[in-house]
């Protein structure tokens, strides 16, 4: 089990002791919530990774890095419900590998806490050059959203879907967002992250988690904070459902069918609508997969995805544009056989047998990334718990979490018809 601290209110410490690595992590979750400053948070994330005023360049900090047996930073950024989540993390050796009695964690920790906690900024700048270069390197992953079409539809539909909701913003923020985005924004940005954000820090490995807890704490400890509420909103029943319609060059139209799921919080009957999302559509033998794709040949692929901390489940189909109402006809065909049980009990036992797997996690990151992801809620499962709700969903409960979904927004990225295709040349 793994062990829980809290260092300051809405920072929580979370060790999971493991010598199964070779290697330990550490991770710094902060959330925030997902409104117009996504744009700057992101930015000042990547700020952050650059260097930190201990080693304010590249070579500084990675010659660091080396000191400590090859250790590396990353960062990244993910929504969870209505919140953004911005994430640092550390790498390296475990302690038991080092060549003499340093903690190669507590040196880890240090390096971590120092580039968030004292960064390399001077009067209020992170640097004119760095910022343009984030800029530049942010605006290319919004971009190579837009180029991957699937990515594209399915943000496209989670935007209608959620409009009126924080959830329908992107996690970065718009191109445009991004490129108003001022040194002083990023600077506030920062300010108000320590003070406000609500952290996790997930250790994961042969540490003495009570030295990390003395970094983090002291570095808390001169911070006046004032931490978030973070609350998601949850919509039980999609109403008269909207489709939108965006035709462009492609060769293969993109479906999405955006469903509420019928969850009141992320937890709410969780297990239950897990195993219903992957009998319907998540693995190799669900009904979406196995029959609108295999047997009947409608869609090039076809699967369900469960958002669980919005409550949302959307099923994705890469089709030919014309058949955009029969592949939609069969997926409802398909929710209708599980709503009413016509599912074989050999499948109940593969999607069980498959989520177990799924959670067996064979990295110090999975686990980290695991525990990250429940920033937002106040009990903390750990993946053999999961595995235990999942393991006990009956086929019952299946059929009554799959009576709660109700479509909300249909969302279809069409191909040009040819002349007008022709005409954009």
């Amino acid at each position: 089990m793994p062990k829980v601290s809290m260092l300051a209110e809405k920072v929580r410490l979370i060790s999971v002791p493991s010598d199964k690595f070779k290697t330990g992590i550490i991770s710094v979750s902060m959330a925030l919530p997902l409104d117009e400053r996504a744009a700057a948070n992101a930015l000042m994330l990547f700020l952050l990774k650059r260097s930190c005023k201990e080693y304010p360049d590249f070579s500084m900090l990675n010659g660091k890095l080396d000191e400590l047996y090859g250790a590396s930073v990353s960062a990244g950024i993910f929504k969870k419900g209505d919140a953004q989540v911005l994430t640092m993390n550390i790498s390296s050796l475990d302690d038991r590998f080092a060549l003499t009695d340093e903690s190669i964690a507590e040196q880890s920790a240090e390096l971590l806490a120092g580039m968030i906690f004292k960064p390399n900024c001077k009067s209020g700048s992170f640097g004119a050059e760095n910022l343009a270069l984030e800029k530049r390197l942010l605006i290319q992953q919004v971009e190579e959203e837009f180029n991957n079409k699937r990515t594209y539809s399915f943000n496209k539909c989670i935007g209608h879907m959620c409009q009126n909701e924080p959830f329908g913003r992107g996690k970065y923020g718009t191109v445009e967002e991004i490129n108003a985005v001022k040194m002083a924004d990023v600077y506030a940005a920062w300010k108000n992250m320590l003070s406000s954000a609500v952290f996790q820090i997930t250790v994961v490995g042969s540490v003495q988690t009570e030295k990390v807890e003395k970094i983090f704490t002291s570095y808390f400890k001169k911070i006046d904070r004032t931490p978030e509420n973070l609350e998601t909103k949850f919509i039980l029943k999609g109403g008269r459902f909207n489709r939108f319609e965006e035709r462009q060059p492609v060769n293969q139209g993109k479906l999405v069918i955006g469903m509420r799921a019928g969850m009141s919080g992320s937890r709410d009957n969780i297990h239950a609508v897990t195993v219903m999302n992957d009998i319907f559509g998540r693995g190799t033998y669900s009904k979406l997969f196995t029959n609108v794709r295999e047997k009947l040949s409608l869609a090039y692929y076809c699967n369900s995805r469960l958002i669980s901390d919005k409550g949302i489940v959307a099923v994705e189909a890469g089709i030919d544009t014309d058949k955009e109402k029969k592949v939609t006809a069969e997926v409802l065909t398909q929710l209708t056989d599980l709503r009413n049980g016509k599912t074989e009990p050999e499948i109940l036992e593969a999607s069980k047998l498959s989520l177990k797997e799924r959670h067996t996690f064979s990295t110090p990151e999975e686990i980290a990334a695991w525990y990250g992801s429940q920033i937002a809620e106040e009990e903390i499962f750990t993946p053999e718990q999961e595995v235990e709700g999942i393991e006990a969903v009956t086929m019952e409960q299946v059929c009554e979490a799959a009576k709660k979904l109700t479509i909300d927004t249909i969302f279809m990225l069409a191909a040009q018809p040819e002349e007008d295709a022709e005409n954009e040349d």
